[in-house]
């Protein structure tokens, strides 16, 4: 088989011959750059010629394509997302099986952090299974040298609206119900539950008028609040990067009073502290200044 490869300036994606029906893999990438981007993702999509300039046949692929197949064990068509390089670095698949008839998605990581952050979400996924929250785990290998995880493919639609919605709060508060581990409480006497840890528009999908959340390999168990307030704040951060991050809680406390008063908690503070020092903490271990400052500056005002 062939694919067709398609370079971007940080990563790469490989697509095979994709008839009318499985489309849907292109959607392994977004053109987010400006309009050499767009035009060089249309030609790429559109015409054969230009996808047959990267042709590479499947014995000369350059990733693990014999291992991720081995892994799957299925009769699969796939389409593959090198990631982005780095310590969490993972290939993503959009594929097809032909054996179960369903589209799906898959995760194959080889280096530690990746394989520990993927190994992380087939837990969650086996934890809420039933729930309807996360896509439905489909496979899960677990080797020394790699980690797989495929799941059914969700084809949903954003949130139209980026604010917080009743119906964004009320996906908040069944996984703070639930736990990865045995704490219930952190050092400082706060409740903790499940928290998706990247919980924004971005991973939220609408599918047959049901919310799921997709992308579970930073879930962990958290104080109470942590999802609600990192919608607020990456909203924020994103759209109204000026803003402060206070401002934007003040915002929306409606949400916010609505969240804890489910939970028997008047005062909301301890867990936006705690959840600010969380933030501050993370973006900062991972170099992100500018992130970590906006949720420094939170944590010290509080």
């Amino acid at each position: 088989m062939k694919y067709f490869r398609f370079k971007t300036f940080t990563t790469s994606y490989y697509f095979p011959q994709l008839s009318s029906s499985f489309l849907y893999m292109y959607g392994l990438y977004s053109p987010y750059g400006g309009m050499l981007s767009n035009i060089y993702w249309a030609l790429f999509r559109n015409i054969r010629l230009v996808r047959l300039l990267s042709s590479v046949d499947e014995s000369k692929l350059d990733f693990p394509y014999t291992k991720i197949k081995a892994a799957d064990g299925g009769d699969t068509l796939m389409s593959f997302n090198m990631g982005s390089p780095g310590v969490e670095q993972k290939i993503s698949i959009l594929g097809y099986d032909n054996k179960l008839n369903i589209p799906f998605f898959a995760k194959f990581s080889q280096k530690p952090r990746a394989m520990a952050l993927t190994r992380n979400e087939v837990l969650v996924y086996r934890l809420l299974d039933g729930t309807g929250l996360t896509p439905r785990l489909l496979k899960a290998v677990d080797t020394e040298d790699y980690v797989y995880l495929k799941a059914e493919y969700i084809k949903g639609i954003r949130p139209k609206s980026r604010n917080i919605t009743h119906e964004i709060l009320h996906l908040c508060l069944p996984l703070a119900n639930r736990h990865l581990t045995e704490q219930r409480t952190d050092a400082n006497g706060l409740k903790m539950g499940l928290s998706h840890g990247d919980f924004c528009p971005w991973n939220v999908l609408i599918s047959n008028d049901q919310i799921r959340l997709i992308d579970w390999e930073l879930a962990a168990d958290r104080t109470l609040g942590y999802d609600l307030f990192t919608y607020i704040c990456q909203v924020a951060i994103l759209f109204e990067p000026e803003k402060q991050l206070l401002l934007a809680i003040d915002d929306n406390m409606r949400f916010v009073k609505e969240y804890f008063y489910s939970f028997g908690i008047t005062d909301y503070k301890p867990y936006l502290k705690a959840f600010a020092m969380q933030k501050w903490e993370y973006e900062e271990g991972k170099g992100n200044n500018q992130l970590s400052d906006k949720y420094k500056e939170l944590a010290n005002i509080l």
